[in-house]
């Protein structure tokens, strides 16, 4: 009988590294398998003993201290018999684990030899969770953190609050969890509630699993609109003073946070001072879309508030409210994120430097942010960056609104064709997004998410083309499985 040829790396990884050269024979990793490290990456070889199923001890796996690499670049030579892995900054050796144990999944533990050297074409490469339309237990957000980062993914953005449930605690505001996180399911007549809410401890929790894979958690706290959750239970906080409902629909309501109530803007300061102080990382994402003017045009405190502040169109006002509420997130010591309609209304009173455009409605958003000096992230839904759509246009499909095929989403290029050269360092990468009105558990996130997100990790770290990502289908799928992972199965394109 045929001895069946070993798969080599480049048939085993997705994102493929920058350099990658083939070499003969194999490591296999077993339980015997022993680990040492510089101390500088202690943290990483304890989860590697996790992952791997090795233990301290020698030099079969070997991390090793080098200089001038950047912070998530690494070295790897892997022989028939030690791997030596070398790095300047924990998350580089973090990285390279993470290459090691995709080999290890795809291929039962046979790592082929080969010799790598591997840095990020971005800095941004995240992935957004929707928990406000439904709810997502802990357990299974650290799941999704374990795999976005075994692809190189750096980013988790937690979409916390929308019309549909208020997930953050905010102390002095019990109403939130009574009211604004529970919404009343109208698909049944017996007054059912569906909801929930994040407790200190379980963000603490999420946050520390995804610093220990090396990434950072990005916040939501959604402003001026998509607000109904919090109207419900602050009626006070509306242009007309309610009565408000947790909804239950989907789609963009009219009744908006009022931007003249000075109430308003103290609440907002208190929800990002405790956002600010439960997440750790630089960021906070402050929302912006989707907010339509139509209460604020016949409000009486939004007239004197644009009256007060030289503005003279409700867009001007979106902008004034923009802008306070970036300065509450500055003096938290954080940077402020936006969608990109945080633009419009913008040009009589600007918008702060530090906040960054979230490019989502094509990439035009983001063209116009980067030639006003701003840092952006690329995420358009018109380019295969939003996963609550279709896999393939059928009806046996699950999904909203559009498709995006796994094709287009390994045809996606965070930097736009159209944008001038020098503007090119503005955009610090970008992020595959799953909106969850039609996602009702998590096994149907997993399906929606993968393997569409793996193919968005290997755009941001190393892009390659479709055919490249097609023809790794089968090992990305074994290792997805092997981390029980309920993944679209079909057609690509």
């Amino acid at each position: 009988m045929q001895k069946k040829k070993q798969p080599t790396a480049s048939e085993l990884l997705m994102p493929l590294p920058r350099y990658l050269e083939e070499k003969e024979g194999s490591f296999r990793i077993h339980m015997g398998t022993t680990i040492s490290f510089d101390p500088l990456f202690s943290d990483v070889a304890v989860l590697a003993t996790e992952q791997l199923a090795c233990k301290v001890g020698d030099e079969d796996i070997l991390f090793k201290k080098g200089v001038s690499m950047g912070e998530e670049a690494y070295q790897m030579k892997v022989g028939k018999n030690q791997i030596v892995v070398t790095a300047s900054e924990p998350s580089g050796a973090f990285c390279a684990l993470q290459t090691i144990r995709q080999m290890a999944l795809a291929n039962d533990n046979i790592i082929p030899c080969c010799m790598i050297e591997d840095e990020p074409a971005f800095s941004w490469r995240g992935f957004m969770l929707d928990t406000s339309r439904h709810f997502f237990s802990v357990a299974f957000i650290k799941k999704l953190i374990d795999v976005a980062s075994l692809h190189h993914l750096n980013r988790f953005h937690w979409h916390l609050t929308d019309d549909q449930g208020w997930r953050i605690k905010v102390e002095g505001y019990e109403k939130l969890e009574t009211i604004a996180s529970k919404r009343t399911l109208l698909n049944y007549c017996d007054g059912r509630e569906y909801g929930g809410m994040y407790t200190d401890g379980e963000i603490l929790e999420v946050q520390e699993y995804a610093h220990q894979r090396h990434m950072m958690v990005v916040p939501e706290i959604e402003t001026p609109g998509h607000a109904s959750a919090l109207l419900a239970a602050y009626p006070e906080f509306g242009c007309t003073g309610g009565p408000y409902e947790v909804q239950d629909r989907w789609g963009i309501f009219d009744e908006v946070m009022c931007a003249g109530n000075e109430d308003l803007m103290h609440f907002l300061q208190d929800a990002i001072t405790k956002t600010a102080t439960l997440f750790t990382d630089p960021y906070i994402h402050i929302g912006g879309d989707e907010c339509p003017h139509t209460a604020w045009d016949t409000c009486p405190k939004c007239k004197e508030r644009m009256e007060r502040e030289g503005l003279t169109s409700s867009k001007q006002l979106q902008s004034w409210m923009t802008t306070e509420i970036c300065k509450m997130v500055e003096q938290e010591g954080k940077r402020p994120i936006g969608w990109d309609e945080v633009l419009e209304g913008a040009e009589k009173i600007g918008l702060p430097s530090s906040l960054i455009v979230m490019s989502w409605r094509g990439d035009q958003g983001g063209i116009e942010a980067s030639n006003l000096g701003h840092d952006v992230i690329m995420c358009p839904n018109t380019a295969g960056c939003y996963f609550d759509y279709q896999h393939l246009d059928s009806y046996e499909e699950p999904g909203n609104i559009g498709v995006t095929t796994i094709e287009k989403t390994s045809e996606f290029n965070p930097i736009p064709k159209e944008l001038d050269t020098e503007k090119r360092s503005k955009i610090l990468g970008g992020q595959g997004n799953l909106w969850t009105e039609n996602v009702t558990s998590s096994r149907l996130a997993e399906y929606m998410l993968f393997p569409r997100l793996s193919v968005m990790a290997e755009r941001l770290w190393n892009p390659q083309e479709f055919g490249s990502v097609e023809e790794r289908r089968e090992s990305l799928e074994k290792k997805l499985s092997a981390l029980d992972i309920n993944l679209y199965r079909g057609k690509s394109y």
